[in-house]
C-alpha cells in the first residue's frame, strides 16, 4: 500500500486592495463625492479614538509591540500566528499584549505563567470572552463556549459525571466499541489492494462513530443516512469556525459578511434538527434502570437535580440536554486529527513504529488486541502517543479565556474581561524543556529505566485549571486503541 498523507492546515487568507487603485477610484469620483467621504472616515477616527480613550481607564501594563489602529496586531500574526507569539516571548517575556483589532488581549506563554493563571489563579482566568459567535452555539446554552460562574460549575459538574460514567470504569462499555472500529480501520485501509489512499476519511469515521456510540448509545454503518449527515455537517462546522471568525474580534464586521454568517448559522441549525431528533429518540424509550450511554445520563440528570438547584443559578433541562451536541463537536477533530498525526510519523519513523510494535507483541501477544487496562505495562509505546500529542500541538492556543476579575500575573496588572490567550505551543517547542522540539523524539518521556514514563507534567495537551478538558480519559483510550492500529496501516508494503 502506498499511504497518501496529507495534513489540513487552517489558513486565514487576507483579500489586499490595492492604495494605488482606491486613490485612482476616488479621483474619479470628484470632489463633490470625496469630500464628504473624507469627512466621514475623518469621524470615524475620532470616534475610534475617543471610544479607545473612553474603554482604557483601565488599562494592563504588561509590555507589548506597537499596534495598529482598527486592526491592532492582526496584519502580524500571518499564517502561523502560534510561531509569531512564541517568538514575541523572546522580546517581551511570558506574559504580554497585543490588540486583537481594538481589543486588547494578554498572551500568556510557557508552563509556568500558564499553571499560574489556570491553576494558582483558576477562577481569575477561567472565563470566556463575549464573543459574537459564542451566542449562537448550542442556542446560547453551550457549557464549553459560557462564562464562567454558578451556571457553569452545575453544569460542568453534570457533564463531567454523565462522560466519566461510560469512561472511567476499569471495564469501560466505550471500549469494545473502539476496539470493533480500530479493528475496522485496519481492515479498510489494508483493503485498497495497494492503491494510494488518504487515512484521512476513514479515521474521522471511525472517530465519529466512537462519539456516536458514546452519546447514542450505537455504532453506525458507513453509509448510514444519519451518520453521513453528521460527520458532514461536523466537517461543515469545522471548516468554517476552524480559522476563527473574524466577527469575534471585530463585531462590526457582521454586516459585511453576511454570507458568509448566515452558513454558519445554517449549519448551526442543521446540527440542532438533528441533535432534536436524538434526543426526542431517546425520550421515547428512556429507562432510568438501563443507561444506555450518555444521552440517557443527561436526561437522568435532569430529573434528579431538584428544580430549586437548577433554577437558582439559571440552569435549565435545555442547557443540560444541550451538551452532547457539545461533546459531539469536541470528539470529533480532535481525536482524529492526532491519529493522522501518529500515522505519519510512523510513516516517517518505522524505527519508532517496530519498536512499538515488539513492546506491543511482548506483553500483549498476537491473539488479542490491546486494552486500556494494558497501557501501564508498555511505555515506549505510551511514550509515542504522549510524544505525539507534544509535536503535533492540533490546538495551539486552545479555546479562548477571559478574566473574570481584576488580577495580576507575573506583577503585570490585568483587568476584568480582558481577552486570553494560553500558548500551548510556547510550552510544547519550548527548547529549554524538550531539547531539538521540532525532532519526533518518544524517547524523551522514556524513563532512565526505560520501564517507566516521565515529564508528561511538563506540557498541557488537555489544558489546566477550570476549563481543563473533561474528555481527556477518552482520548486516552482512543489513542492507545488506534495506535497500534495506525502501526499497522503505516507499515503495509
Amino acid at each position: 500500500m502506498c499511504i497518501k498523507f496529507k495534513h489540513n492546515q487552517l489558513e486565514v487568507n487576507l483579500n489586499r486592495v490595492s492604495l494605488t487603485g482606491m486613490y485612482t477610484q476616488y479621483m474619479y469620483l470628484g470632489t463633490s463625492v470625496y469630500t464628504p467621504l473624507l469627512l466621514a472616515l475623518s469621524f470615524l477616527l475620532v470616534w475610534i479614538i475617543y471610544r479607545t480613550k473612553k474603554d482604557d481607564r483601565k488599562c494592563s501594563n504588561a509590555p507589548g509591540p506597537m499596534a495598529w489602529p482598527v486592526l491592532g496586531n492582526l496584519p502580524s500574526l500571518g499564517k502561523k500566528p502560534h510561531v509569531y507569539l512564541t517568538e514575541l516571548r523572546k522580546k517581551y517575556g511570558d506574559v504580554y499584549q497585543i490588540m486583537m483589532g481594538s481589543r486588547p488581549t494578554i498572551v500568556i506563554n510557557g508552563l509556568t505563567a500558564i499553571r499560574k493563571a489556570t491553576v494558582n489563579k483558576a477562577e481569575d482566568f477561567a472565563g470566556r470572552p463575549d464573543f459574537y459567535t459564542f451566542k449562537f452555539l448550542a442556542n446560547g446554552k453551550s457549557m464549553g463556549f459560557s462564562d464562567y460562574g454558578p451556571r457553569w460549575k452545575l453544569h460542568r459538574k453534570i457533564a463531567q459525571n454523565s462522560l466519566s460514567s461510560f469512561t472511567n470504569k476499569r471495564n469501560s462499555p466505550i471500549e469494545q466499541a473502539i476496539i470493533s472500529e480500530a479493528e475496522l480501520l485496519t481492515n479498510n485501509m489494508l483493503s485498497s489492494k495497494g492503491k494510494p489512499v488518504n487515512p484521512h476519511n476513514e479515521i474521522y469515521l471511525s472517530v465519529g462513530n466512537i462519539i456516536c456510540a458514546l452519546c447514542f448509545g450505537q455504532r453506525y454503518q458507513r453509509d448510514d443516512e444519519d451518520f453521513v449527515f453528521l460527520v458532514k455537517m461536523n466537517d461543515k462546522f469545522m471548516a468554517t469556525m476552524g480559522a476563527g471568525n473574524p466577527v469575534d474580534i471585530m463585531p462590526w464586521m457582521r454586516h459585511f459578511t453576511k454570507r458568509s454568517f448566515n452558513t454558519f448559522l445554517g449549519i448551526l441549525k442543521t446540527m440542532d434538527n438533528f441533535s432534536l431528533k436524538k434526543r426526542q429518540e431517546h425520550l421515547d424509550t428512556y429507562n432510568p434502570a438501563n443507561l444506555r450511554d450518555v444521552t440517557d445520563a443527561l436526561i437522568r440528570a435532569t430529573e434528579e437535580i431538584p428544580e430549586e438547584a437548577k433554577s437558582a443559578v439559571g440552569l435549565t433541562d435545555e442547557h443540560i440536554l444541550l451538551t452532547v451536541q457539545e461533546l459531539i463537536g469536541a470528539g470529533f477533530d480532535t481525536i482524529a486529527s492526532t491519529l493522522q498525526w501518529s500515522v505519519l510519523f510512523m510513516v516517517t519513523h518505522p524505527e519508532i513504529q517496530e519498536k512499538v510494535h515488539q513492546e506491543i507483541r511482548a506483553y500483549v501477544g498476537m491473539d488479542r488486541y490491546p486494552e486500556f487496562e494494558d497501557l501501564e505495562h508498555l511505555p515506549f509505546t505510551e511514550s509515542t502517543i504522549i510524544e505525539t500529542m507534544r509535536h503535533s500541538c492540533i490546538f495551539p492556543f486552545a479555546l479562548p479565556h477571559s478574566t473574570t476579575k481584576d488580577t495580576v500575573l507575573n506583577d503585570y496588572f490585568i483587568p476584568e474581561n480582558t481577552l486570553i490567550f494560553l500558548n500551548l505551543w510556547s510550552v510544547n517547542h519550548d527548547p529549554e524543556v524538550f531539547p531539538d522540539p521540532q525532532k519526533f523524539n518518544p524517547y524523551r518521556f522514556l524513563g532512565e529505566d526505560k520501564k517507566s514514563v516521565n515529564k508528561v507534567d511538563l506540557f498541557l495537551p488537555f489544558g489546566a485549571g477550570r476549563r481543563k478538558c473533561p474528555g481527556e480519559q477518552l482520548a486516552h483510550m482512543e489513542l492507545f486503541i488506534f495506535l497500534p492500529q495506525c502501526c499497522n496501516v503505516a507499515n503495509f508494503p
